[in-house]
């Protein structure tokens, strides 16, 4: 099959799975979009519920004040209580109670009983009589004790209403009381004419002892379910079907005593069935409408890739001037994990003949070379590359790597190069090749490792160099005898200096600074600054780490002593080991108005060897007052388990998980994780890396306590500036 062919093949398989994992997508998209249109629309029934219990609350209970205050008021009523004569109170009271049934059907509950709580008459239950008040129901208590009215939910002996109480004078002399009780159902008695809906009542478990009937089904660790529709009770023994996630239930309706306390919840139930009926007979239209849409639009693309696949290839990985392959192929080529032979070329002083001949004269001697370097490719197994102006690569996957013969395939390569004698129009003379070579060979990353060889090459003006680690550590060990030396004497100068960088809130207010260690070097009269990375493994492997350590310390806390932020200043694990890097700190801390303004961030990428030692020290170190805070929370030693141990008083998360945060949907999952994490320990969470204002609002929507970042301030010598 040809490449035509086979390019076509592809770009259909291609465009085939593109369209499934679209149509994938989409689906479950409008998948979502259904299932959060249900829910909207939940809450907004759900929020029409709430309102209409509200409205109906207020409303009944004014009127049911007023037609309780007219019982209370009927003649001879009192003075029967008083006298507690049954027959009176029942031949007044069952009259003026089936009337208040016929307009307040939702009315179940009317009972009178003595100033000693004694029942007197039910009207709904005439035949039940003569108990004895629960001393656990506190609406009736006090109003029997307190001789006043009141209003609210109540739980009985069998069942959750609304109760209005009024106390019974006859002759200004307290002698009983009567009570109201509506049903909760009952303020919703209009809802089932606009939403399909069950009704029930939840209460806290702790009020089970007052009712008659125990049993109810448990609704998580605190709520009972005492009453209402089979579907509710259902729901709640988890006795629905699969289809069960379409019956939604709201409890944010709380059912509260006289005295504002939550005693339960009325639950309404909902079945969303209908709307999700329709809302997915939508859905399906729309999706199969979408399907071909694409259908067609993917039989375009397939037609167009296939007719330009071949234009761009070219555009893309051929090099215009030489036909040779480019740096995106070889780019391409080096992606693989096999182990690669690589040979980088450099044309000697090309830029010489470019300015004595001119670029035409110049082009034309690169294709020269370039066609050497394609026929020798050829002859050896090499693909040929031009990466840039005047170079070349032959590169091939060589799995054992013969020195001897690499050198003679080197070799060759040169003597060719060198017996070019090319000729160019319009010039007399004829012009010699000559070429730098370095050579490389592993499957990391062999490019970077021939440019280091080709570069010694010329340096030395050695016709070619094959690249091993002596090609760089001399080069290396001369740069650790500089920095060593530059350290020393920026200790001896006062070179080593803390530089501040700002620590916000989310108000983006500065409530304190880390404190991170530069070195001021002056070469040849230039002001340079060394950062840690360029000398601190330097110094740790020279001896010189404690007095840099002892160094900051000082300054820092000296600087800060005078100033009212929170200085924060880092501590490797080693650091708490070492006797005169802890007295720095004590003594440091000793000039402080209070040693909470001093946080000790511990700071380290590997474990700790003794990790129990270092806790122990830490927890002695608190004693003194000051704070602590974990630095890179996400990685290396800086686990959950050790953060329980430690119980710090901050976390830093790593900054690479907030660099990338914007694009990267794993870093906001750990993110918001730590900061859960952080916030259900009472341990503040500090992100640093904010380097725009998007970064810094994502954050602060996931809870972040405090910030640090370029967008709040670089890291800046405040003490010069002071």
């Amino acid at each position: 099959m040809n490449v035509p062919e086979r390019t076509r093949r592809c770009t259909l398989i291609l465009t085939f799975v593109i369209l499934v994992l679209s149509w994938v997508v989409v689906y479950l998209y409008l998948d979502y979009k259904l299932k959060d249109s249900i829910n909207e629309q939940f809450e907004r029934v759900a929020d029409s519920t709430r309102k209409l219990f509200d409205v109906n609350l207020k409303h009944d209970k004014t009127e049911l004040n007023f037609k309780l205050e007219e019982i209370v008021k009927t003649d001879g009523l009192a003075k029967a209580i008083a006298n507690r004569d049954y027959e009176k109170i029942k031949s007044i009271v069952s009259p003026l109670y089936s009337q208040l049934k016929s307009t307040h059907s939702a009315v179940d509950i009317l009972t009178f009983r003595s100033n000693e709580g004694i029942t007197l008459f039910r009207a709904h239950k005439p035949d039940y009589f003569g108990d004895m008040l629960n001393e656990k129901r506190t609406l009736i208590v006090d109003t029997n004790t307190l001789h006043r009215s009141f209003s609210g939910f109540e739980v009985g002996n069998l069942e959750m209403t609304y109760r209005i109480t009024k106390p019974i004078f006859y002759n200004d002399i307290y002698v009983g009381n009567v009570e109201l009780g509506v049903s909760p159902e009952g303020f919703l008695k209009n809802l089932n004419a606009i939403f399909k809906t069950d009704l029930g009542v939840s209460i806290n478990k702790s009020l089970l002892d007052i009712m008659l009937e125990k049993k109810a089904v448990s609704i998580g660790e605190k709520y009972l379910f005492v009453s209402g529709s089979d579907n509710l009770k259902a729901h709640f023994k988890h006795e629905h079907s699969d289809e069960s996630e379409l019956y939604k239930i709201d409890m944010s309706i709380p059912l509260e005593n006289h005295l504002s306390q939550t005693l339960g919840y009325l639950i309404v139930g909902f079945d969303m069935s209908a709307i999700a009926k329709k809302n997915s007979e939508f859905m399906h239209n729309l999706f199969f409408m979408i399907v071909i849409i694409m259908l067609i639009l993917g039989s375009i693309h397939h037609l167009g890739f296939s007719k330009t696949l071949k234009y761009f290839s070219k555009q893309i990985y051929t090099d215009h001037l030489t036909a040779l392959l480019n740096r995106h192929a070889l780019n391409d080529a080096l992606f693989s994990d096999h182990k690669k032979l690589l040979i980088l070329s450099n044309i000697k002083e090309f830029s010489l003949i470019n300015e004595l001949y001119g670029v035409d004269v110049g082009n034309e001697i690169l294709v020269e070379v370039a066609e050497t370097f394609r026929n020798f490719a050829k002859d050896y197994g090499f693909k040929a590359y031009r990466t840039s102006s005047d170079e070349y690569v032959l590169l091939k996957e060589e799995d054992n790597f013969d020195e001897d013969k690499c050198f003679k395939i080197i070799e060759q390569l040169h003597s060719k190069i060198n017996s070019l004698k090319i000729v160019v129009n319009g010039v007399d003379e004829i012009i010699g090749i000559e070429i730098y070579s370095g050579i490389a060979f592993n499957n990391v990353h062999p490019l970077e490792d021939a440019q280091m060889a080709l570069k010694k090459a010329k340096k030395q003006s050695q016709p070619y160099v094959m690249y091993s680690k002596q090609v760089d550590t001399k080069e290396y060990s001369q740069n650790v005898i500089k920095i060593k030396r530059t350290i020393k004497h920026a200790l001896e100068h006062k070179n080593v200096v803390p530089f501040f960088q700002p620590i916000t809130d989310a108000e983006g207010k500065i409530i304190k600074y880390e404190a991170l260690v530069r070195i001021i070097e002056f070469d040849k009269g230039e002001k340079n600054i060394l950062y840690p990375i360029d000398f601190l493994d330097i110094s740790m492997n020279s001896g010189l780490y404690i007095k840099i350590a002892r160094e900051m310390l000082e300054q820092s806390l000296s600087f800060f002593a005078k100033r009212e932020e929170k200085i924060s200043v880092n501590f490797l694990p080693n650091d708490f080991f070492d006797a005169s890097i802890m007295d720095s700190l004590m003594n440091g801390i000793q000039k402080f108005d209070s040693p909470k303004r001093v946080v000790i961030e511990i700071t380290e990428q590997e474990g700790v060897e003794n990790f129990q030692r270092l806790a122990m020290v830490v927890k002695k170190l608190r004693k003194t007052g000051v704070l602590i805070a974990i630095d890179d929370f996400g990685s290396g030693y800086a686990n959950y388990a050790h953060i329980l141990e430690i119980k710090p008083d901050f976390i830093k998360i790593d900054g690479s998980l907030i660099q990338n945060i914007l694009t990267d949907g794993d870093s906001k999952i750990l993110v918001q994780s730590i900061v859960n994490f952080a916030r259900e320990l009472n341990i503040k969470s500090v992100a640093e890396y904010v380097e725009n204002k998007e970064i810094f609002e994502l954050l602060k929507e996931y809870g972040v306590d405090e910030f640090q970042g370029y967008y709040f301030g670089r890291p800046t010598d405040l003490i010069s500036l002071n």
